[in-house]
């Protein structure tokens, strides 16, 4: 079988790879409830997304409360539902004493979901990945041909 390379388009059997690998992203962490498209730039190596996340269930999965204010903010200016940190309207207790971000656990709850997201798609049917050959070769005759790797820019608060 010929691999499909579709960097900008996403055909129906390229997406419902994309579909699989979050519906087995929500099996993993129970505060994932979907994802759409990220409107940002697209390369032709990456395809981003915006993860849709229960920010109710990640409190639960987390062990700690949110912010009182961002509850109320959050029903209050849908528009600004976007965040680039997962933990952004999770309280720990004595934040202050986390000093390096890599120990923080929303932190590492963060990187943990990205690479379990990249584990799940890397390891598709190889029919249901995007592929791309890059536009610049040294092999103008035989190009190789790569994955698109997929990869969370920002997350959906619900």
């Amino acid at each position: 079988m010929a691999i499909e390379t579709t960097p900008k388009d996403i055909t129906p059997i390229k997406r419902k790879g994309i579909e699989m690998t979050i519906k087995s992203l929500k099996k993993l962490y129970p505060f994932v409830i979907g994802y759409k498209d990220d409107t940002t730039t697209q390369y032709e190596s990456l395809h981003y997304i915006d993860l849709i996340i229960d920010l109710n269930k990640l409190s639960e999965y987390m062990g700690v409360s949110i912010y009182p204010h961002w509850e109320g903010y959050i029903i209050n200016h849908p528009e600004y539902e976007k965040i680039y940190a997962l933990w952004s309207y999770l309280h720990f207790p004595n934040e202050d004493l986390f000093g390096d971000i890599k120990k923080h656990p929303g932190f590492i709850l963060q990187e943990k979901v990205n690479e379990d997201l990249d584990f799940i798609y890397s390891h598709m049917p190889e029919e249901l990945i995007l592929h791309y050959t890059p536009e610049s070769t040294y092999f103008p005759d035989n190009p190789p041909t790569y994955i698109v790797r997929l990869r969370v820019n920002a997350y959906i608060v619900k």
